[in-house]
């Protein structure tokens, strides 16, 4: 009798096993939770469809089913049956750096269907071109997809794209106090991060030397031009090396500084023996530069 009633319960639940088909070439249009409605199931509930979905989006290339099935069936201890045998699962941003010539610099950090399902199913022989134009490659960017099919059959779709310009920066290692000089270059360290809209980040340190800190700076900030003021590196008064420069010739005399001068800015230097004004760009400490 035991052995009967167990033979039933087990044909039962057999009968009852969440059975999935699968098409045979799927494209992951986004990230996130999402539920392929667009699949054929029977005794599924919206759980374990999600859970396939999200199993789905992790996976790349050409997927045994049964890895798929038992994946999903630890995640909600249920008996799922999924065919055919293997499938195919695309994503849509590995298609876009495919085909579409992204500049240097510019990653995709996210996409998103547009008005459709998140997994598209292609038939076979369906070819799908991606077009952007005109692509600015901004945060927000709607690109088409084209599906054409053996049978002249042609279908449009569109997606989102968040595209992100991607900048070396430095980040600070450990705290540093105002007014401080970064002389200790390994208390930086070198990163590709985003661009932060209308902030200045440091992108070399050739001529970090020539700044102090203008606030304290917390370990883990990354290193703004806003973060610094520029050192006085001629001061009036003092005895300035000049460098007078042309494309033929490269003449270097001394003079005093009228004015104080940072990196870059531009201070006039009097030459006593000549009675001779000159105008120059302070390029080093006590150094300027006249460009004829």
């Amino acid at each position: 009798m035991k052995f009967f009633i167990f033979s039933f319960l087990f044909l039962s639940s057999w009968c009852l096993a969440c059975e999935v088909r699968l098409p045979h070439h799927v494209i992951v249009l986004g990230e996130g939770m999402s539920s392929p409605k667009n699949f054929e199931a029977k005794n599924c509930d919206d759980k374990t469809l999600i859970d396939l979905g999200q199993v789905m989006s992790t996976l790349e290339g050409k997927i045994p089913t049964q890895q798929i099935a038992e994946i999903v069936s630890q995640k909600g201890n249920i008996s799922l049956k999924i065919s055919p045998v293997t499938i195919t699962v695309q994503h849509l941003k590995s298609l876009i750096r495919e085909q579409l010539l992204i500049p240097s610099g510019i990653q995709i950090k996210g996409t998103r269907a547009l008005n459709t399902s998140n997994f598209l199913t292609l038939n076979p022989g369906d070819k799908l071109t991606i077009n952007c134009s005109p692509c600015f490659y901004s945060s927000q960017q709607t690109i088409n997809l084209n599906i054409s099919s053996l049978d002249g059959n042609k279908i449009s779709l569109a997606a989102a794209v968040h595209f992100a310009r991607m900048v070396r920066a430095y980040k600070v290692l450990s705290a540093l106090p105002s007014f401080s000089e970064i002389s200790n270059l390994d208390n930086l360290k070198e990163e590709y991060v985003e661009a932060i809209p209308h902030t200045e980040l440091l992108t070399d340190l050739e001529n970090l030397k020539f700044y102090r800190t203008n606030k304290p700076l917390r370990a883990g900030d990354l290193l703004k031009r806003s973060d610094l003021n520029p050192i006085n590196l001629v001061k009036a008064g003092l005895n300035t090396e000049v460098i007078i420069e042309s494309q033929v010739v490269r003449i270097k005399t001394h003079g005093i500084s009228r004015n104080n001068g940072s990196l870059g800015e531009v201070v006039e230097v009097f030459h006593p023996q000549k009675n001779k004004k000159y105008q120059g760009k302070v390029i080093d400490i006590n150094k300027v530069l006249v460009e004829l």
